[in-house]
């Protein structure tokens, strides 16, 4: 396929297989549940139209998510609608279509209080799951805790819980998510060990369960869908009837993390005193935008050209002028020349629509579909990057401070 690099590759057989396993999971352990996906780990309008197509629901942590996902064919009751910041009149908008709100904040609590009247069993309160409660190798944070979802040691989470109850809203969800390390069934296994622990010691009835996502997916020497779910079954069956209260999973990486290529080639090399520099038309802006990631998933295609042959290892790097736009190491053995391609393999979460516009813009996005390939996303030209930073109209905003 002669495409000029560097372009996302999407696999949507891959992508289909992902979302299968989950759904099978989900039937086979806990019929009575709903699939969403974290619209935050790859935000993509053909990735969101497409899990619509296939009747998972949408999980928006802002308001311009949830309108991202109205705009791909969401309707307000396929939207779980999660995080700390949600804007009053999004609220509204949300109670009224019967949305999925897990309560994260203050300033929403209140909200929700004032505007009782429109709930019905669509409420749910996240829970701050304290770190004690995990192996240390699983989760990070360990020293300052997780950020999000009311505590149940300060007895804020009482509070929230005792002030629902008050105006009559005493059927809600309880939400657990947390980010782990390991994404272990062990982790897993604590969460619902300790929502266990809750639903007894406030002597709930919930709506549902929403158990959030951080799981593998697409790698076969990992925990499997079928045994996360089971795990979350096992631990949680004896306090609450599964044909009566959901299960709420949102997946994001485990869907779309393995399906996703990006396609680079070797602009340059050069040898310096210690290794060969080659230079490729990616970035580590594409692939890690967070600047975490220690190895890589990667293959590289011949195209014919000779090798610098330096004998020393070959540091692979972006195309940014900045230093530590270092992508990885390969070993001198390894034969690198300009013109070959170096695919990164496993790469569409938290890359596709992460990294941003930076010296170079947004790289297309192809989707692979039997032998016929489908661009869902042109590149980035100077006049959309114009366009997109500079206000149709220079103008002032009257300022009113003495």
């Amino acid at each position: 396929m002669n495409i000029q690099t560097p372009y996302f590759l999407i696999d949507k057989e891959e992508l289909e297989k992902n979302v299968n396993t989950f759904s099978n999971a989900l039937q086979k352990y806990w019929p009575n549940s709903i699939f969403s996906y974290s619209v935050k780990t790859n935000s993509l309008p053909w990735v969101l139209e497409f899990m619509h197509s296939k009747k998972i629901r949408a999980e928006v942590v802002s308001d311009e998510e949830y309108q991202l996902s109205k705009l791909c064919g969401f309707s307000d009751d396929q939207i779980v609608y999660n995080g700390p910041i949600k804007g009053n009149d999004q609220l509204e908008s949300a109670l009224k279509g019967k949305a999925i709100i897990n309560i994260d904040s203050e300033h929403e609590l209140m909200y929700i209080l004032e505007n009782y009247h429109l709930v019905s069993d669509n409420i749910g309160v996240r829970v701050n799951v304290p770190t004690h409660i995990f192996k240390k190798e699983d989760i990070g944070y360990e020293e300052d805790g997780f950020r999000f979802g009311f505590s149940d040691e300060t007895g804020r989470l009482e509070k929230v819980i005792n002030d629902l109850k008050k105006v009559g809203i005493s059927k809600f969800g309880l939400h657990f998510h947390v980010n782990s390390v390991s994404r272990s069934n062990d982790v897993y296994s604590s969460i619902t060990k300790y929502a266990k622990n809750i639903i007894n010691k406030y002597q709930l009835a919930p709506s549902y369960i929403d158990i959030g996502g951080g799981f593998f997916g697409g790698l076969p020497t990992k925990p499997s869908a079928e045994s996360y779910i089971a795990t979350i079954r096992e631990e949680l069956e004896d306090v609450v009837d599964i044909n009566t209260t959901k299960l709420i999973i949102e997946p994001g990486s485990a869907i779309i993390g393995s399906c996703v290529e990006l396609y680079s080639s070797v602009l340059d090399l050069k040898e310096t005193q210690n290794v060969e520099i080659v230079t490729t038309d990616a970035s580590r802006l594409h692939i890690d935008p967070l600047w975490k990631k220690q190895n890589y998933f990667y293959r590289i295609e011949k195209m014919g050209n000779e090798s610098l042959n330096s004998g020393k290892d070959k540091l692979i790097c972006g195309y940014t002028c900045m230093d530590h736009d270092r992508i990885m190491k390969l070993d001198k053995e390894v034969s690198v020349a300009a013109g070959d391609q170096i695919i990164f393999e496993k790469v569409g979460a938290y890359s596709i629509t992460l990294g941003g516009p930076f010296i170079r813009y947004y790289p297309k996005v192809l989707v692979k579909e039997e032998n016929d390939y489908l661009i869902v996303r042109d590149e980035m030209n100077v006049g959309d990057y114009y366009s997109l930073h500079r206000s149709k109209t220079y103008r002032g905003i009257k300022n009113d401070q003495k």
